[in-house]
């Protein structure tokens, strides 16, 4: 029993964490509106103009991202008129340029009695490479104690976990490959594809090391006032070792309001299906409710939600339903101050889970299990300028700590990794 249930915890935890598949449209939006559209540079113009300003040049960098470079060109002819100094949307200006120079070289010359024909609505894709390196105090995420006390009938019992199920600390080696497609569908409607395919080698057996892939399919429809809508389907595979296989489905539903002076409120459906190759125990199907708030201001990049919902267990799971509550936060900070093209992530988040009936009568006399996780993380992006363009390097620290009312479920983790990652 203890080695089952370890087991559950584990898996567990290689879903919830950071290896599941990032599925919220919207803060991949954030770290994109980060990097394709920066901050413009100091004007000579009030508070006020500034960030009417910097609008436009988000406006123009997402003409120039669905390849309406004319239009792109148009509006920044009229912002660098006035504020010839606005860095970005100088840039943003020669990014259009490019591409009307692009467009009329590759569009065949028509003759004037033949009809004008309209060009056909390309992919945008992208693709990169990211290997890290690094520390963590608990790589198959295993519970802090290496023994357990069962609550037997006859009287307490301390029995020792398994080698694979104790906390192993030590470094590894990540590998993820990935690949990204915008297309326009239509003037106001985007359809985005993501895969990705990502390995972990540590040396230790166990849940240690694994690999997977996620691939993600999303629609979001644009409307008035910077509101927007989008529906978004993933799909999740995951191989521990000992050939022990996870698979999850989810669908989200998000609907962001009409822009204020900074923020957007965001409302939302999740829909989760989850289940273990073999093992009936971890089946669940979890659907909740979340709302938050984004926030794009001249000091950053802002996302804060709180979800709330119901996961209904298989009949053999022990625990049967859970409630869950999480709050998330994060938030983006360019920071050319230390190095141009550089910046700052900054996570942390809270989960709550209550099991609705007893986990197992040898553990804590049959009591109800209560969960709470807090985690947090920081991240340094900044570009390789020295080995080439598309190159950056990446440095991030993870921290987890998970408290159970039963030992077997306290967990805590502390990691720091180093990589680098190409685009193409």
């Amino acid at each position: 029993m203890p080695s089952r249930v370890a087991a559950s915890q584990s898996a567990t935890h290689g879903v919830d964490g950071r290896r599941r598949v990032k599925l919220s449209w919207k803060i991949l939006a954030l770290a994109l509106a980060c990097s394709v559209a920066p901050v413009a540079a100091a004007t000579a113009c009030d508070p006020a103009c500034s960030q009417k300003v910097d609008e436009r040049v988000r406006q123009a960098a997402a003409l120039n991202a669905r390849m309406r470079y004319t239009e792109a060109a148009d509006l920044l002819e009229r912002v660098l008129m006035q504020y010839p100094d606005v860095s970005a949307a100088a840039e943003q200006y020669h990014r259009a340029l490019a591409g009307i120079d692009s467009q009329s070289l590759t569009q065949p010359q028509q003759q004037p009695s033949q009809p004008e024909e309209v060009p056909p609505q390309l992919w945008q894709i992208n693709s990169g490479l990211q290997m890290r390196g690094g520390y963590s105090s608990n790589l198959n995420q295993a519970p802090s104690q290496s023994s357990i006390q069962l609550t037997l009938p006859s009287g307490p019992v301390t029995v020792e976990l398994q080698p694979q199920f104790r906390q192993q600390a030590g470094f590894g080696v990540e590998t993820q490959l990935s690949a990204n497609a915008v297309r326009s569908v239509a003037d106001n409607r985007q359809w985005q594809v993501r895969g990705e395919l990502f390995n972990r080698e540590t040396g230790y057996s166990g849940y240690a090391d694994y690999q997977g892939a996620n691939l993600l399919t999303s629609l979001i429809q644009q409307g008035d006032g910077g509101s927007e809508t989008g529906a978004a389907l993933g799909f999740s595979a995951l191989r521990y070792g000992g050939d022990v296989y996870l698979y999850t489905v989810q669908m989200m539903l998000r609907h962001a309001g009409k822009q204020g002076r900074y923020c957007k409120p965001q409302t939302g459906i999740d829909l989760l299906w989850q289940r273990q190759h073999g093992n009936p125990l971890l089946d669940s199907r979890y659907t909740g409710l979340m709302a938050g708030v984004q926030c794009n201001t001249q000091l950053g990049l802002y996302n804060a939600a709180i979800s709330a919902g119901w996961d209904w267990a298989s009949s053999q799971r022990p625990g049967g339903d859970q409630q869950r509550f999480k709050l998330e936060v994060a938030g983006i900070w360019l920071t050319d101050v230390l190095l141009w093209g550089s910046f700052v992530k900054a996570r942390a988040d809270i989960l709550q889970s209550n099991d609705l009936q007893a986990y197992s009568p040898w553990l804590s006399q049959g009591a109800d299990r209560d969960i709470r996780r807090l985690s947090a993380g920081l991240d340094y992006d900044w570009p390789l300028t020295l080995i080439a363009a598309n190159w950056r390097a990446v440095a991030s620290v993870q921290w987890q700590q998970q408290h159970s009312n039963i030992s077997l479920f306290e967990t805590e983790a502390l990691e720091g990794w180093l990589g680098v990652r190409v685009a193409w």
